[in-house]
């Protein structure tokens, strides 16, 4: 699974602002195409959009939802060429079939989606969403539209209902859970905290509105030095998550134990070059 602790959001509408986003430090940024672009703006931000893609691929395209004559123009835009990003998006994402339309119209093996489950129908079909295709790698929580269907508060609390049904269902289907950004930009406080919360509940990263949270995002996620230096030795002394049971540093090591230590060194490798 590629492990993405931070997103980094940048309007689709505001192309003198991707190069400073791609320069912030975010495991992948994520230039937007539906609600931070006004009607009368998407065209204008496709073409952006795909200017940049052309330059760099490495970046995350959020699509307006496949369903919607908008989202048509963001697949199209896509299809067959090589100016697809290497991650594609799919807002309000509602049923595995929203991800096999996107697969199919931009038809490319190696561009990864991201869907974002914001609806309660969305949250109902999780799993199959999660699980739709081998492309997807993660799906997202996107908490601002979750909250005004449910009629709850957007924070933590109201929320946590639904952020548990995720972590189920991204576990079950062995992809990674990206967590609703922290809104509050000048809380660091409020965002360490609830970036506390989503990865002790079982989520792998969280999104960002600002390069200014990138750090306390990584720094949330990252495990610490000793967790490290128990991961190395218990992997030093067993052959992979099957080993049985073995004691080390005088503590009982067993699968569940062996398999931690494999997703915190997973973790390091994957970020070493994105501290």
């Amino acid at each position: 699974m590629n492990i993405l602790r931070s997103l980094l959001f940048v309007p689709g509408s505001r192309p003198e602002r991707f190069e400073k986003a791609l320069a912030a430090g975010a495991d992948l940024v994520c230039i937007d195409l539906e609600d931070a672009v006004l009607p009368q703006d998407k065209d204008n931000a496709r073409k952006a959009v795909l200017a940049c893609v052309q330059a760099t691929k490495k970046l995350c395209v959020r699509i307006n939802p496949v369903n919607t004559p908008e989202g048509e123009k963001d697949l199209q835009s896509f299809a067959n060429q090589q100016c697809a990003p290497d991650v594609v998006m799919l807002a309000k994402c509602e049923s595995a079939a929203d991800v096999l339309h996107a697969k199919q119209v931009i038809n490319q093996e190696n561009v990864k989606f991201i869907p974002l489950i914001e609806t309660i129908t969305g949250l109902e079909n999780a799993y199959q969403i999660a699980s739709a295709c081998e492309q997807v790698e993660q799906i997202m929580f996107g908490g601002a539209d979750m909250a005004a269907e449910l009629r709850c508060e957007f924070s933590y609390e109201p929320l946590l209902f639904v952020r548990s049904q995720l972590v189920f269902a991204a576990a079950k289907a062995n992809v990674g859970l990206i967590d609703v950004p922290f809104v509050d930009i000048k809380n660091e406080a409020g965002l360490l905290d609830e970036t506390g919360k989503v990865k002790a509940l079982g989520f792998s990263g969280k999104a960002a509105i600002h390069p200014g949270q990138i750090a306390a995002i990584h720094q949330t996620f990252m495990p610490s030095e000793e967790q490290i230096a128990y991961a190395e030795s218990v992997m030093a002394v067993v052959d992979g998550p099957d080993a049985g049971v073995v004691v080390v540093n005088s503590r009982m090591v067993d699968r569940p134990i062996i398999l931690a230590c494999q997703r915190i060194l997973a973790l390091v490798k994957n970020t070493s070059s994105n501290p």
